[in-house]
């Protein structure tokens, strides 16, 4: 019994050390794509012969990367802000016949598995959804590398990709017959190239800003997302005046690192002192069960290990690297 307690002091020291470890583990790196320096452009065949381009404006698209792992990708593009450089094609694609903009505001895509890069590509799958429809679409990857912001050293991502839709999978089904096929063509080719900051980091002459309700949020599409501060290679900050902004909020850098660190220790302290009562209570059962020292000592090392590791994987996004959940703007 007196080695058995000795090794289970031994396991708790190690459940210390181990959760401590893992708690500071930022399970993958929070970014948002800063759309000043980013491209989403489309093209279409028209009559058969040329192409019609086009771009969507306003986007935000927010991911998680670990290593050569991309999860969490969450997207919404604003239907509205449809660009093909003509007022008149673009208010006629904003109607029922496309994309009926008032009733479906918002294009919606997300991972459908993790991405994995090998050699700096993937062949990714996303869930886009248009309109009412979702379909599953299948997406050429680039990681093109990383830069730092000269101004700022503030570290960016970048990618470039393309994948095809039919546009009549998503319930755009106007058209228009003439002898040499149909004046609008059904594939759809999407071309995206994308410059990403980690959350709380932004580059200069950039507006955007991150969305601030939870690691695992939904994109918010309002003005919290961008406007502020503009920052000048001098050194000066000036105001955003032009664009219709909400108020500046008082997060700080700061205050988001005191928050993180803080919900850090609470968590830590209340999973450790479960497990330290928990291991208690199993090795007490599995002795009353019989069972012989190495057995209780490992069973009981497992089942709570495992408890741990599980609730801070739940908690991660309360002490990982982004804005706190609970620090709303």
């Amino acid at each position: 019994m007196k080695n058995l307690l000795n090794n289970y002091k031994g396991c708790l020291i190690a459940h210390l050390f181990f959760a401590l470890i893992i708690s500071l583990n930022t399970f993958g790196s929070s970014y948002i794509v800063n759309k000043e320096h980013s491209k989403l452009k489309f093209s279409i065949k028209y009559m058969a012969l040329t192409d019609v381009e086009g771009q969507f404006d306003d986007y935000t698209i927010y991911f998680k990367k670990d290593e050569n792992k991309i999860t969490d990708l969450q997207g919404e593009i604003i239907v509205k802000s449809i660009n093909t450089f003509d007022k008149k094609r673009d208010q006629h694609l904003k109607k029922n016949e496309f994309f009926n903009a008032e009733s479906f505001p918002i294009i919606k895509f997300k991972n459908a598995e993790a991405i994995v890069l090998k050699d700096n590509k993937a062949d990714a799958k996303l869930a886009l959804t248009v309109k009412d429809k979702t379909k599953t679409v299948p997406v050429s990857l680039k990681y093109l590398g990383k830069r730092t912001d000269p101004w700022t050293n503030k570290d960016g991502i970048y990618f470039e990709g393309s994948f095809k839709i039919n546009r009549f999978d998503f319930g755009i089904n106007w058209s228009k017959n003439f002898d040499g096929g149909v004046v609008v063509g059904e594939e759809v080719i999407i071309k995206f190239t994308i410059e990403a900051y980690q959350s709380n980091d932004k580059p200069a002459f950039s507006r955007f800003y991150l969305p601030t309700n939870s690691v695992r949020r939904n994109v918010s599409l309002d003005a919290k997302t961008s406007g502020g501060a503009l920052i000048l290679p001098n050194g000066k900050i000036t105001k955003n005046t032009t664009a219709n902004v909400a108020p500046d909020s008082d997060y700080t850098e700061i205050s988001n690192i005191v928050l993180t660190l803080v919900s850090t220790g609470i968590l830590f302290v209340i999973t450790i002192v479960f497990g330290i009562w928990g291991q208690a209570k199993l090795v007490n059962y599995l002795e009353e069960k019989g069972m012989s020292e190495n057995v209780t000592l490992l069973l009981s090392t497992v089942i709570v290990t495992s408890f741990i590791v599980t609730c801070i994987y739940i908690t991660s996004e309360y002490t990982g690297v982004g804005t706190h959940p609970l620090f709303n703007r």
